[in-house]
């Protein structure tokens, strides 16, 4: 569950599909609720909790998150008191709220027949009551949440056998589409631009056209930042056993975050956060960054396609008119996309990324 969608990841043998689909259509037409189930669930939640408090990742990443949304209760983990108050029946109206037909999206990637699985979901799938889906798709005020400046640098300690110490940053990125709420007109002139500021070379408009453009400069930018960062925190200054960085997978809300994870020693932790903002800040991308981004990316592809769950992330959200961008033919182009980028497309998607002293929020754990 994340707070664009619910997604269901089923496994199963091709001769028990059928069995498969049965399940769902029962799940979404005659899904059973019971008090013992709810009290169950209860009590995992009141695990999960405990678990969260007692592991310094956990921990560290939860008091970063509630920071970043000014404790908004829907980016975190709801405490026992929370779930303590829920009941049956006000579950079970929230959640059919959700489990509706009209953005049902249906992805099958595996050895199987044809006929054989188009018949099966039309057999069990195609008998589902229509259930229109909730309005708005997401509620407005949910990116319209601004962080809160007094815990924009915070530290937790956590009693464990171990000395252990880890990092996070965080900061405000665009969608895996280009898209902000730093950056609304980007899409203006019907090509990418930052600032709305119309471009006269047609070369660069015409590649900076094509839906996938900005997905390719947030993958390479990730690529070259998290090789950047490794380089000068591991290999310059021996201040992390490891660090990365990533942004979030939002491709219909149109905000998204970047973060950085640390794992380091007590004694550098610290000075490894600061040095990576400073590393964020000061950062200049080189063609040589940019071709091995490039190789680096292609090559991820190229092995990840060899996984069942690599094509079922292709395909998610192609059907979904929420995320116009996201077609076959669109994706089909993206090798194409990715080795057309140039360094001042990078630059310029770069300058969405929030990452000056004011905009980055961290936390620092440590253990032992």
């Amino acid at each position: 569950v994340t707070l664009e969608s619910i997604t269901w990841d089923l496994l199963s043998p091709t001769e028990t599909v059928d069995d498969l689909m049965q399940f769902l259509m029962l799940t979404y037409s005659d899904l059973r609720w019971n008090e013992k189930a709810f009290n169950s669930a209860k009590d995992l939640f009141r695990s999960n909790w405990d678990a969260v408090t007692k592991s310094l990742e956990m921990a560290s990443a939860d008091m970063l998150v509630r920071a970043v949304a000014s404790d908004d209760t829907r980016f975190w983990g709801p405490p026992p008191e929370v779930i303590e108050n829920l009941d049956l029946d006000t579950v079970k109206e929230e959640l059919e709220k959700q489990l509706c037909t009209e953005n049902l999206e249906i992805n099958i990637v595996g050895d199987f027949d044809m006929e054989e699985m188009e018949e099966s979901v039309f057999k069990h799938l195609g008998t589902i009551p229509k259930r229109d889906k909730p309005e708005p798709i997401y509620q407005q005020d949910i990116i319209d949440i601004k962080p809160d400046p007094s815990r924009q640098h915070q530290r937790i300690e956590l009693p464990d056998d171990q000395k252990r110490a880890i990092g996070y940053l965080t900061g405000v990125a665009p969608n895996r589409w280009g898209y902000s709420t730093e950056n609304p007109n980007c899409k203006e002139h019907g090509y990418w631009t930052y600032d709305g500021k119309e471009i006269k070379d047609k070369k660069t408009q015409e590649r900076r056209k094509h839906p996938m453009f900005a997905t390719a400069c947030i993958e390479l930018i990730e690529k070259m930042v998290s090789t950047e960062l490794y380089s000068l925190l591991r290999d310059s200054h021996s201040l992390v056993y490891h660090t990365k960085f990533e942004v979030g997978v939002n491709e219909r809300l149109p905000t998204n975050d970047w973060l950085i994870v640390i794992n380091s020693e007590h004694q550098n932790v610290k000075r490894a956060v600061n040095e990576a903002a400073k590393c964020l800040r000061n950062i200049r991308f080189s063609p040589h960054m940019l071709t091995s981004a490039k190789r680096s990316v292609q090559h991820f592809h190229e092995t990840e396609s060899a996984n069942d769950a690599y094509w079922l992330g292709y395909l998610r959200g192609m059907q979904d008119d929420t995320i116009p961008d996201k077609t076959e033919k669109a994706s089909a182009e993206y090798y194409d996309v990715l080795n057309e980028i140039s360094l001042d497309d990078i630059d310029q998607v770069w300058r969405t990324f929030l990452t000056s002293e004011k905009d980055v929020y961290t936390c620092v754990g440590v253990s032992g």
